[in-house]
């Protein structure tokens, strides 16, 4: 599926562009047919942290995403079930069959072993949909080089967060299958441990002017942080909700002033200025 693939780091690199502020990230050369295994700390949000600093990937999600249309557009991959998700067993069986077949046809593939996400530095346990994985890799001999990644958000929650990110590897697939679960948790504490020591780079001088530029939208940005706040389960999601109503929220915002400044008989310009200004100097 080279459009999908295509279409995987596209989306990646759009939310970079929006969300992120500074990434500190020195991949190593991470060649065709590779596995990455990524720490899991802000939900749907780390899948496009780690796909923007990528080559072409695809990304394995969860089916939670692929159960209608707005979904798979804003997070493709390949979906697989968690026992949350209630999905049966035949749905994982076909996804790794087909992780399987994008690894042998040289795509690289980011994976969660966690499988699910929380703020911190608590690592979660090793999902047993990993460890099938790995079996099936020695089952049908293939030994792709793997890659450990963890990312340090900033300001986790926030718009414009700088973040680093550490990779580890590559590594070769173990011969036995006793001690994977260790050996992946290992993987990716060492590279937590790596993104950690990276120093956070000092925000600009400048950013105490981003509210002052972009004061008109401030009021709508505050009634989305409210609303992710309140859709939000838990507070791994924020930053992914707050990404979902902000763009649409933002560009409507837009429109309005534009279209106030034209009745007004002022130049119609100043709220795109405004807002260009505002998202430039905007460094948390």
């Amino acid at each position: 599926m080279p459009l999908l693939v295509s279409y995987s780091r596209l989306v990646s690199c759009v939310y970079r562009w929006i969300w992120l502020g500074r990434i500190d990230s020195e991949p190593p050369k991470i060649p065709a047919g590779s596995i990455v295994f990524a720490a899991h700390y802000n939900g749907a949000i780390d899948g496009f942290t780690y796909g923007s600093q990528l080559p072409r990937f695809l990304a394995v999600t969860s089916v939670q995403w692929h159960r209608h249309m707005i979904g798979r557009l804003l997070v493709p991959g390949i979906s697989v079930q968690r026992a949350k998700d209630g999905v049966s067993g035949a749905h994982n069986l076909a996804a790794f069959r087909n992780i399987v077949g994008h690894l042998r046809a040289g795509d690289r593939v980011l994976f969660f072993p966690e499988g699910t996400s929380r703020l911190g530095l608590e690592r979660l346990p090793i999902q047993p949909g990993t460890l099938l994985l790995l079996r099936q890799l020695r089952r049908v001999a293939i030994s792709p080089a793997i890659f450990f990644a963890a990312a340090h958000y900033h300001q986790p929650t926030h718009w414009r967060s700088s973040v680093n990110i550490a990779w580890v590897g590559p590594r070769e697939l173990p011969p036995s299958s006793a001690g994977d679960a260790a050996w992946v948790s290992a993987g990716l504490w060492e590279a937590q441990a790596a993104a950690q020591a990276r120093l956070v780079s000092p925000p600009s001088r400048l950013t105490w002017l981003a509210p002052l530029v972009a004061l008109p939208f401030l009021p709508a940005w505050w009634l989305v942080a409210s609303l992710a706040r309140r859709t939000a389960d838990e507070d791994n999601v924020i930053a992914l909700w707050k990404f979902i109503f902000g763009v649409p929220v933002t560009l409507l915002t837009l429109g309005i002033l534009t279209f106030l400044s034209l009745l007004l008989g002022g130049p119609w310009w100043l709220p795109l200025v405004s807002l260009i200004g505002g998202w430039l100097l905007w460094k948390e």
